[in-house]
Order: structure tokens, then sequence, then C-alpha cells
């Protein structure tokens, strides 16, 4: 009986204490589509509340074209774009969709001269971003399709778009979605780590390995989060929190869905008018393998 008792506390222990080295498993030639939703609820204080309310579509596919010991090499084109900015008391202020047909519509012409350009991403095993190339391509593939041929323009507006879609912009944001596992580190569930992302959307995090199975991975993450923006004329800087959730395969490393849920509050100064907006935006963002 002392024996049997003793067998099952070892059986126990050992389970609790079982290290899992979580990290990407890729291969040559595999591929993948994601799927992104991010819904965005803006709050103004104008002396009477304003409400923005920003719907995002994105699909993106993805396929391995290099693996080494270190590093994944990817190449990532956008299949569609999708934005709706509409306002409780304004209306609909914009609507374009690459699916659509309207070739008066600008912002759609700018959004299909995206679609089907390669850019090539290295990325760590832990789902860290090395680099991303490609990005003046995306931009000047989008001023193409636009009919936008006009330096001046071009000039102009190339900053702004560089903040989207250039090749640091694109790398910032393609983390938030890839970065959640510890670098050349074994876990067990119930065990936490940190890392931070920079860019527009800087973020300090802490993850926790909640579950791990044959079937799957699920970690937790929140953080404290810091929003800036600054151009010409407007200079936002606002600050919160956000909770991740990450369920993946274990075989792969790769996500099923990541879940980014946030609330930023803080100031927005417009420059020209002298005038400081206090303002809060909530945020759900969601993507999804869709093959």
């Amino acid at each position: 009986m002392k024996f049997l008792i003793l067998t099952f506390i070892l059986a126990i222990s050992s389970i609790s204490v079982a290290q899992e080295t979580l990290k990407y498993r890729l291969s040559v030639g595999d591929n993948f589509t994601v799927e992104q939703e991010a819904k965005q609820y803006i709050t103004q204080d104008l002396g009477t509340e304003q409400i923005i309310e920003n719907n995002l579509i994105g699909v993106m596919y993805f396929e391995v074209v290099e693996a080494t010991p270190e590093n994944y090499t990817l190449t990532m084109s956008f299949k569609r774009l999708k934005m709706l900015m509409s306002s409780p008391t304004l209306g609909e202020l914009s609507n374009s969709d690459t699916e659509s047909d309207d070739s008066t519509n600008v912002t759609n012409m700018l959004f299909k001269g995206l679609l089907n350009v390669p850019v090539t991403i290295v990325m760590e095993k832990s789902g860290k971003i090395k680099s991303v190339t490609g990005g003046d391509k995306l931009i000047s593939a989008m001023f193409e399709s636009a009919g936008i041929d006009q330096p001046e323009i071009i000039a102009a507006s190339k900053g702004q778009m560089e903040k989207q879609f250039g090749s640091d912009a694109l790398s910032n944001s393609l983390e938030q979605m890839t970065h959640f596992y510890p670098v050349d580190a074994t876990v067990s569930v119930g065990n936490e780590w940190t890392n931070s992302y920079t860019g527009n959307m800087s973020a300090k995090n802490n993850w926790k390995l909640e579950n791990y199975s044959k079937e799957t991975i699920t970690i937790s993450g929140t953080a404290t989060t810091t929003m800036s923006t600054v151009d010409e004329n407007i200079i936002m800087t606002l600050t919160g929190t956000q909770n991740t959730t990450v369920v993946a395969n274990p075989n792969t490393g790769m996500f099923s869905q990541v879940t980014v849920v946030g609330e930023n509050a803080g100031d927005t100064l417009f420059q020209a008018q002298n005038m400081t907006i206090p303002t809060t935006i909530k945020s759900t963002i969601t993507y999804k393998i869709s093959k």
C-alpha cells in the first residue's frame, strides 16, 4: 500500500514539473492564411462626447521559404483589406474594400495596390521578428494602383503610408501577432516570462503558460501599453493595458487564434488649433488561421 501511494505521489510530481519547449516548428513549404479582425471604439471629449468606430478586416497569406536552426524566412502578401469608419452621430465616414469594383474610391484603389505584393519576413523561433523587407514595394504599388504619379502628392503622403505599411511598421505590427514564446527556455504550466514590443503601439508583456496538452497550448498575457502618434499636426499619447489569449498547436507552434483586448486613455493634441482633447480607445483584435 505504501509503495502504491509513493508511486502515485511520484507520478503526480513528474506531471507537475514537466518542462516544455515553446517555439515555432515549421518547414520549408508550410503555408497558412491569417484572418485579422480589428474593432476599435474611440471616444473623444469635445465638450460633448464624440464616438468613432473603426472596423478592419485583413487577410494575409504566409509561406515558409527558408528554415535554419535559428530563424525562419517567410513571404507574406495581403489578400484582402476592408476598413469601415463610422460614428453614431455622423454616420458612415469611410468605407473601403479591396473586393469592391468601385474604382472611383481612391482608398479602395490604394488598398488594392497592396494585394499580392510579397514582403519578406525573418522570424526567430520564439516569434520575434528580426526584419521585414519589401515595404517600399508595397507603397509604390499603392500609388500605382490609384494612378497617383504626381511627385508632390507622393512626397506629401508617403511618410504617412510608411507609418502603416513600411517595413518597420509591418515588423512591429506582425510581431504583436507572433511573439509570445520565451527565448531559449523551457517552461512548465504556471510558469511566466516577459517580452516587449515597440512601435506606435508599444507593450511590456507578461506571459503565462496556462495549459499544455497533446492537442493544445494555451497562453495568457497581460501588458502595460503606450499608443503614440506624432505627425505635423497631431500628437497623441495614450497609456493603458491589454489582455491576450493565445491558443496554439504544440506540434507546429502555430497559433489557431490570438485575441487581444485593450484600453488606452490620454490626450490628443491638435497643434494648429492648440487644442488638447481627452481620448480613450478600446480595441479588440482577433487573428485566426483559416488554413
